[in-house]
């Protein structure tokens, strides 16, 4: 079970700081200043929806995160730079469970990032990918003790046809 966002954001952060020793910064929600150290690396969760429902009582999400590969534009090759940093992150994010209880993480594009005013200044790329996750407590089991699950078949069903019930852990087959 994932207690808490922070929980996997911090494993994101390790993983990739891990894979990419030469990238400094790699931080997650950076205060973005006047100058930024490049090259570097900016992780956000940007949604989140609905996932399948465990059946624990958990709620289940689909979060899609972001990494932002940012370049100095007048950095030597920095066109290809910019994108050879945004392919190495696709690469260390692929598959990824950063070892908390998340899906392996599913990439969704990878490409130019036009979309954020303070980073106009640099070269950007976006990559993004998404993990489903189960978050909150498990409710507790149904009680075993003088619980009995029993068939009925309707219009045989209420307290009136309680000998027209069938155990489901008899053989049903008459044989």
């Amino acid at each position: 079970m994932l207690d808490n966002l922070k929980t996997l954001h911090d494993a994101m952060i390790v993983g990739l700081r891990t894979a990419l020793p030469d990238i400094s910064p790699i931080d997650a929600y950076p205060r973005i200043g006047r100058k930024i150290p490049t090259p570097s690396i900016a992780l956000e969760l940007s949604e989140m929806e609905p996932g399948h429902d465990p059946g624990t009582g958990q709620t289940s999400l689909i979060g899609r995160f972001q990494a932002r590969a940012i370049c100095d534009p007048l950095g030597a090759h920095a066109d290809l730079a910019v994108r050879e940093l945004a392919a190495r992150i696709a690469c260390a994010v692929h598959a990824q469970t950063w070892g908390v209880p998340v899906t392996p993480a599913k990439l969704v594009q990878i490409g130019d990032d036009p979309f954020k005013p303070e980073l106009d200044a640099y070269l950007v790329w976006l990559v993004e990918w998404t993990h489903e996750f189960d978050l909150g407590d498990v409710a507790a089991p149904f009680p075993s003790a003088g619980s009995t699950v029993l068939w009925g078949v309707d219009p045989d069903t209420g307290t009136a046809a309680g000998a027209e019930y069938l155990d489901p852990a008899e053989d049903l087959s008459g044989g």
